[in-house]
């Protein structure tokens, strides 16, 4: 008898537990999104640097006029990109750009590009996860994950994930873990 394909993922392992929540009946899209949430977290702060989000905050707060200064915002986000570590700090400079060709300036640039760096990861993790379960189990299972995941991904807020990362927010509370003591505090129906 086998766990659960989620246990043999080549992945870190608050993703195995993102995996595990989705793949198991027994977690609510609630316990899933915490558990993304967590997951992206703990990405975000393993391969972005403090001091590249400093740069790229710098970049796109420039004193001055920074509507008549974007091409040079973005010819410094540029090089910046060469710079980067790390495919998630790649993708946080890349979606920095993006903001700033769409207008966008100052930390609210910075909160978007956040956002959709934060965003872009999951939705990568959650295919590595589908595929891997698709692979390992059955494609009637892989879609259940999809489904689990969608679900879920409604759920978190990338908004608020990305204001504690950055520091502009309060930060990612505590986890709380429900202890299920008797047969009452199962599943809710």
């Amino acid at each position: 008898m086998s766990d659960g394909p989620y246990k043999s993922l080549p992945m870190k392992p608050r993703w195995r537990r993102a995996a595990k929540c989705a793949y198991k009946e027994a977690y609510s899209a609630e316990e899933i999104a915490e558990s993304v949430a967590r997951a992206s977290h703990a990405d975000w702060r393993s391969e972005v640097r403090p001091a590249l989000v400093g740069s790229v905050t710098a970049i796109v707060n420039a004193p001055g006029q920074q509507f008549l200064f974007a091409d040079q915002a973005l010819a410094d986000l540029g090089a910046l990109q060469r710079s980067c570590a790390s495919p998630m700090e790649a993708m946080l400079v890349r979606t920095t750009i993006d903001a700033v060709r769409a207008g966008m300036t100052g930390t609210a640039a910075v909160q978007q590009a956040a956002e959709d760096t934060l965003s872009d990861r999951v939705l990568c993790n959650y295919r590595q996860v589908e595929e891997h379960v698709r692979r390992d189990d059955n494609v009637q299972n892989a879609r259940f994950v999809r489904d689990r995941f969608a679900t879920a991904h409604g759920q978190v807020d990338f908004g608020a994930l990305a204001r504690a990362l950055l520091k502009t927010g309060d930060p990612l509370p505590r986890q709380t873990r429900s202890a299920h003591t008797d047969l009452d505090a199962g599943v809710p129906l």
